[in-house]
């Protein structure tokens, strides 16, 4: 028998029946206390702030704010809070404007019972994980703390995001990972978590035989070994985690695995290097909830430094207060329009590296399968790469020290407002 903290569930919806539907389905799991009801948005800001819920189960649709504006008020006053959206669309922008409200999860209705409470546990977790009154239940403790608890390393995990296709994310992840490799020897990973269109093995000429489709036809916790024999050794000696080899296959692995999967990896690896899908796709929010570090990739068009703005203000409204942001401004040229100088003004966020403009040699590469950091080490595109491993290097450094020396030197080496707050 082990114990599981309780999670106080406020449940916010304008039709009785839904809100007795919630909380009867609610009072099947034991770790779960509906702590309270409100048929108004209003309503539901007020009892939120006073009751300190983990989790906000909220309509989208309400008689006098939208769910929304809702989750906005709710997440800005109390970021602690996560918010579960219930809508019946399932459009993408629609999601996108949930994340960008600060909801945690968006559920579209109707939705299964498993997908329900996995949802709930889940953001019920990463709201307050250290909730101190608990109950007793029949079931195994969380997979990510069983997985935590055998592990032989302590890696740093680093997710390369970026709002859309065309950025860079691939270029910068898979040579990253080379150039981290080539400059510390450390026991480097590098994750294709673009499951759908996943690029990785392209650019460094690998045939997708093992695969996270591998990982998915298990059940229970991963075996370590298991992840282990999955891994592709690349001649630069960095391992790889393939992205399926069809995109169909992508629907078999959960984001839930996703984390199971990087906590494995992160306690064999020095670094685990993720590639992210654009946008805010649930396996790469999960990637960017396990991850150490976040790199933001991002160009000179009006657009991508619009999305970089709205990714740091998404950051702040999840409550993403210890993750550490670098910007990366890739294709630097004289040309735009802009300078990176006028970026980091508009931002308001210090860019952290500057990767120039180099189509030729970077297409070449590509085109080969051949990175960079690898076959051309000297090259003023890898010297910026190799900037921000050594910026990696230190902070992991920097991390592995006590935590009184920590601060002080992490804090000069990338600004105060490099830390989102």
């Amino acid at each position: 028998m082990s114990s599981a903290p309780i999670i106080r569930v406020l449940i916010v919806d304008d039709v009785q029946e839904s809100r007795d539907n919630i909380e009867r389905l609610l009072s099947f799991e034991p770790d779960f206390r509906v702590v309270g009801k409100a048929a108004r948005g209003e309503e539901g800001i007020e009892l939120a702030l006073r009751l300190q819920p983990h989790v906000v189960l909220l309509d989208q649709t309400l008689p006098d704010l939208d769910g929304f504006e809702v989750a906005a008020a709710i997440t800005a006053r109390a970021p602690g809070i996560g918010v579960i959206l219930l809508a019946l669309d399932p459009d993408p922008d629609m999601l996108r404007r949930a994340m960008l409200a600060g909801a945690r999860e968006y559920l579209t209705k109707p939705f299964s019972y498993e997908e329900f409470v996995e949802a709930v546990r889940r953001v019920g977790r990463l709201a307050n994980p250290g909730v101190a009154v608990s109950v007793p239940i029949h079931s195994p403790s969380a997979p990510e703390r069983s997985v935590r608890e055998t592990a032989g390393r302590d890696g740093r995990v680093i997710a390369v995001l970026g709002a859309k296709g065309g950025v860079g994310r691939t270029f910068l992840a898979t040579n990253l990972a080379i150039a981290l490799r080539r400059r510390s020897g450390a026991e480097v990973t590098l994750v294709d978590c673009d499951l759908m269109r996943g690029d990785v093995g392209v650019l460094l000429n690998l045939n997708p035989q093992r695969s996270w489709v591998d990982l998915a036809r298990t059940s229970g916790i991963l075996d370590g070994e298991l992840v282990e024999e999955v891994l592709t050794r690349h001649a630069s000696q960095v391992r790889v985690l393939l992205a399926p080899a069809y995109p169909d296959e992508a629907e078999q692995i959960t984001a839930d695995r996703v984390r199971e999967a990087l906590l494995e990896l992160r306690s064999r690896s020095d670094f685990v290097i993720v590639d992210t899908a654009g946008g805010y796709e649930e396996v790469t929010l999960a990637c960017a909830d396990i991850s150490d570090i976040l790199v933001w990739v991002f160009t000179l068009e009006m657009t991508a430094i619009k999305d970089t703005r709205l990714f740091i203000e998404f950051l702040d409204r999840l409550g993403y207060k210890s993750k550490r942001l670098i910007l990366v401004l890739n294709q630097v040229n004289h040309v735009a329009g802009l300078s990176p100088d006028d970026v980091e003004q508009s931002l308001r966020f210090p860019v952290g590296v500057r990767i120039p403009f180099d189509p030729a040699a970077v297409i070449r590469s590509i085109n080969e399968g051949t990175p960079l950091a690898w076959e051309q080490p000297q090259h003023r595109v890898v010297a910026e790469i190799d900037r921000l491993a050594d910026l990696l290097l230190e902070t992991k450094e920097v991390n592995e020290q006590p935590a009184t020396t920590r601060r002080r030197r992490f804090l000069p080496r990338f600004g105060a407002s490099a830390i989102v707050r």
